[in-house]
């Protein structure tokens, strides 16, 4: 079903349910159109390549799409770049680079990195730099009401204290608030909550600007997701989404900005994903910085394995949890990744057409499996998109099928036992975005980016292979036995066959 499309009008809706930040627990999804959601999820300040920490963010929301849509609903999804913010002028001056240029350059490489994770297009994109005008109306009606004011140094600023509710989505309130606790320290403020929403151009020829009634300048950071949140989904809409950092101030600010200026409540349900951490050798949490030379960019890990092995680390656990990172688990991800391609090619690659009582214990284990994974795998998702206890269904599906599998006499004839599995492999791949390529392109991707990162390449190995097949069939088994040992020394599984030998890369060593 496409964006665009409306379900129809007899249509059950399935009841899934959300934790909601707001309300502190979880409630039914109940939107204002019935069978339709607006969502608007907080994306990238485009100043730099993307780490796996946004990827994190990136991955949930999509997930949470992907599952929403399979369920018959109709998502208009909208995710924003920032591309005017003080890291991006800042940056752009290092560089000599105009900042826009900057931020389209990194725009541009964020698309090919979600890319490469199977991260789908969100149906809107909007820039700041492209919704100026809307974002100077919504603070021309905030000043109008009472809400702005202009301070001393041609800044304006959002008066915090004028709006009764501020602090109920994070639980932090006005008077708890002190100035240098992850709010800006600015004399020009009226209280030290105050946030700019309009920055006064400082003369620097290298800032972008625009003329506004209070003279030149650029939105302040909190504003312009209020302005494009409303100009693509309206003043009021049902899910915000993001990172849980951005509850306090961010969401926050917003929250007090659109309802002040809108006169009517925001975002019904507002979902956040946790904190990925990375663990150093000994397994404790470090942070991510520039200056311990940690950060783990996503290009850099796509280079080395498929992006499915990221989804699958990041889908194993619930997306509010925090989710630490290391480099041993991202290995684990991969090897249950290959085990889950296996699986995948028993299951369409198997035929006969034997009834399950007369395929044994395996046999029949698979079947029941398989038979029950839709409306369990299902369940799981519907209860606030539990992709852990989907995934426990997950490896239970593939576990079955790998044993039944190993059996070369029952393969060959499973393929009536195995079409259930079959449609479970096309469900992962639909909503979880796993196993959506076929075994040949994964195990071959493999190949390529594994030998890569090792200074090797397919065409080395393939040679390898070639004179082992020679030596076969010269009988000079002596020979073929080295390079077959040599071979696995490399982790090259040798697989021989009546058409010849082929190989995969072996994972997890």
């Amino acid at each position: 079903m496409t964006p665009e499309t409306k379900p129809d009008a007899g249509q059950s809706l399935p009841a899934i349910s959300v934790y909601n930040t707001l309300s502190r627990s979880i409630e039914p999804l109940t939107t204002r159109v019935p069978g339709q959601v607006g969502l608007y999820v907080c994306g990238m300040t485009v100043y730099d390549y993307c780490h796996i920490g946004h990827a994190r963010a990136m991955m949930a929301f999509d997930v949470v799409v992907r599952h929403l849509r399979h369920r018959g609903y109709v998502v208009r999804f909208v995710r924003n770049h920032t591309d005017v913010d003080d890291k991006i002028i800042a940056r752009a001056k290092e560089r000599g680079t105009p900042p826009l240029e900057l931020s389209s350059m990194f725009i541009r490489a964020l698309e090919e990195d979600l890319s490469g994770l199977g991260i789908g297009a969100p149906d809107f994109t909007p820039k700041v730099s492209e919704h100026i005008g809307d974002i100077v109306t919504l603070i021309g009606e905030l000043m109008s009401k009472g809400h702005g004011y202009r301070a001393e140094n041609g800044d304006v600023y959002f008066a915090v204290e004028s709006s009764p509710e501020y602090g109920k989505l994070s639980g932090k309130r006005i008077g708890d608030q002190r100035a240098g606790e992850r709010v800006a320290v600015d004399t020009a403020k009226r209280h030290p909550c105050d946030f700019a929403l309009w920055k006064a151009w400082t003369g620097d020829d290298a800032e972008p600007r625009w003329p506004s009634p209070w003279g030149e300048g650029r939105p302040g950071w909190h504003i312009e997701c209020s302005a494009m949140a409303r100009h693509h989904l309206g003043e009021t809409f049902d899910v915000h989404g993001g990172g849980i950092d951005l509850i306090f101030p961010h969401h926050e600010n917003e929250i007090a900005q659109s309802e002040c200026g809108n006169g009517k409540p925001y975002a019904a349900y507002w979902m956040h994903n946790g904190h990925l951490t990375l663990q150093d050798d000994s397994g404790d949490s470090v942070k991510m910085s520039k200056s311990l030379g940690n950060i783990m960019r996503i290009r850099d890990i796509l280079a080395e394995v498929p992006g499915e092995a990221l989804r699958l680390m990041f889908v194993e656990s619930h997306y509010r949890s925090p989710l630490p990172y290391s480099s041993d688990r991202l290995t684990s991800a991969l090897v249950a990744l290959d085990r889950l391609y296996c699986a995948k090619e028993t299951a369409f690659g198997s035929s006969g057409d034997a009834a399950p009582p007369t395929m044994g214990e395996p046999g029949l284990e698979a079947w029941e499996t398989a038979t029950a994974f839709q409306e369990r795998f299902t369940a799981a998702m519907d209860n606030d998109f539990n992709t852990a206890e989907a995934m426990g269904h997950v490896f239970d599906l593939v576990r079955c099928v790998n044993r039944l599998g190993n059996d070369r006499g029952a393969r060959t004839k499973a393929g009536a036992i195995l079409a259930p599995a079959r449609s479970a492999f096309d469900l992962i791949a639909t909503v979880l975005g796993i196993g959506a390529m076929s075994p040949a392109e994964f195990f071959d991707e493999v190949k390529t980016k594994r030998l890569l990162a090792q200074g090797r390449s397919v065409d080395e190995i393939d040679a390898k292979i070639a004179a082992r097949g020679a030596a076969r069939a010269s009988r000079d088994w002596a020979e073929a036995d080295r390079l077959r040992t040599e071979l696995d020394a490399d982790n090259i599984v040798v697989m021989d066959g009546a058409a010849g030998s082929t190989w995969r890369m072996r994972v997890g060593e």
